[in-house]
């Protein structure tokens, strides 16, 4: 989702697959002229298979049930090591992470 903030694009939607069971899902983006970036498709091991590829819609981030914390921690950090916490502040423009 950070990096979804960072260049937008659209949000792929895929399931994680046990011996042909659903476990999760597995998101990653696509930018423009379909080139897709999945930063995290590493972390199943070879018994877990990713299929399919569906768009789907952003949510507001008020509106997430899961993850909501991790994912402005996560958010944080990244702006605040790229500089970009710095530009909002120095620019006047209100930081979305809390």
């Amino acid at each position: 989702m950070v990096l979804n903030d960072l260049l937008g694009g659209e949000l792929i939607r895929g399931e994680v697959r046990v011996n042909d069971e659903f476990r999760d899902y597995h998101w990653w983006n696509r930018l423009g002229l379909g080139v897709e970036i999945d930063l995290t498709r590493e972390q199943f091991r070879p018994e877990e298979i990713v299929i399919g590829g569906t768009v789907v819609p952003r949510r507001p981030v008020t509106e997430w049930r899961r993850l909501r914390e991790e994912y402005e921690l996560l958010r944080g950090r990244v702006m605040e090591e790229l500089g970009l916490h710095r530009q909002q502040a120095e620019a006047g423009e209100p930081s979305q992470v809390h």
